[in-house]
């Protein structure tokens, strides 16, 4: 039988319809669950009053603009949260696209005072990379070197707890260009001294040292003058010596 145009087998006018594929469905899916708000940590305390405070600063304003680039925050309660969220209440604020909504904290206990990583990375930095610090009067800061060469520190959700001191005082968060400074009377780690006035890289004496400095420039006056009665005692022993 032959199958004219107006007939013809449905294989012949178009392709069998199985393995379609449907138009795409847009949909939002959550992989995986949130992690819940943070808490402090157990046996945080606030500090003393006006004893510590926390400056912000942009590293490209503050080379230009010392003086106005920082922004100040007198640390008065026990604990703070760092992140890119504004929903949380009382948690300080880094919009970079790096920081995560809670990304670390930092708390006082004991007499110091530590930084967390809660769920991003954490940099610690010492004073000496920042030598345009000023303080909210505009005056240059006391400045902390060591003989360690380590001036950067990296810590993750996994590390522990990190003490901040006089020099490891300073922190940013992910790829953020905004520096947090801690100012205060913070304890000083092992090998860490002040820098001497002329920026040379020394310390400075204590008190003790000055005190015995003192001393020493004494002794050797006293012995300076001592000296030519030492000598007039030979000669007068000398003189003796020729009359017998």
């Amino acid at each position: 039988m032959a199958y004219g145009p107006l007939c013809q087998c449905a294989f012949m006018s178009y392709g069998p319809r199985i393995q379609l594929k449907a138009p795409p469905i847009s949909a939002n899916r959550q992989l995986y669950d949130k992690p819940p708000p943070f808490t402090a940590p157990n046996g945080c305390e606030a500090p003393p009053p006006g004893s510590f405070t926390m400056y912000a600063f942009e590293v490209e304003e503050a080379k230009k603009d010392p003086l106005s680039a920082s922004r100040s925050l007198p640390l008065e309660e026990p604990c703070y949260v760092f992140g890119s969220s504004q929903v949380f209440d009382g948690q300080v604020h880094d919009g970079h696209k790096s920081v995560n909504e809670q990304h670390a904290c930092l708390y006082f206990t004991k007499g110091k005072w530590f930084v967390k990583s809660i769920n991003g990375q954490v940099h610690l930095e010492s004073m000496t990379l920042h030598p345009y610090m000023r303080d909210s009067d505009g005056k240059a800061v006391k400045r902390y070197t060591s003989t360690s060469n380590k001036k950067l520190e990296t810590i993750t959700p996994i590390d522990s707890k990190r003490r901040l001191s006089r020099e490891m005082c300073v922190f940013r968060l992910g790829d953020s260009g905004r520096r947090f400074w801690v100012s205060g009377a913070l304890p000083l780690k092992e090998g860490e001294m002040e820098e001497d006035a002329g920026g040379a890289g020394g310390r400075k004496k204590d008190k003790g040292e000055k005190d015995r400095d003192k001393e020493r420039r004494e002794d050797r006056g006293r012995d300076r003058e001592d000296a030519p009665r030492r000598g007039d005692r030979e000669r007068n022993r000398s003189r003796s010596r020729r009359r017998r």
